[in-house]
């Protein structure tokens, strides 16, 4: 089984517009990884987020990235939300690793 397996289903709601794309690009990574553990799962996001962007993907709160080749538009194109990755997404995707 692949790591890919546990973005199959997308969230409902976003925070920024370029948290999908991000998403997306996980993904697409997460389809050469065999599984992690959740803890590592974490450590890979926040070391894929920091590639991408420079910063570190803390919960501080109103931080965000604007990274170029997720921006296709609009008023917060190409930036990632760290609230809602810390928040919301990581535990998801946490979630759906421990329940596999």
């Amino acid at each position: 089984m692949k790591l890919a397996t546990i973005f199959e289903e997308k969230p409902e709601s976003w925070g920024f517009r370029g948290d999908p794309y991000f998403w997306d690009h996980l993904k697409a990574l997460a389809e050469d990884l065999a599984i992690l553990t959740p803890d590592e799962l974490e450590k890979w996001i926040k070391e894929e987020y920091f590639s991408l962007s420079g910063k570190a993907l803390t919960d501080e709160y109103g931080d965000f990235a604007v990274i170029a080749q997720f921006a296709h538009g609009g008023m917060s194109s190409g930036g990632v939300d760290n609230e809602w990755w810390m928040e919301k997404g990581i535990p998801l995707l946490k979630s759906r690793l421990t329940a596999l």
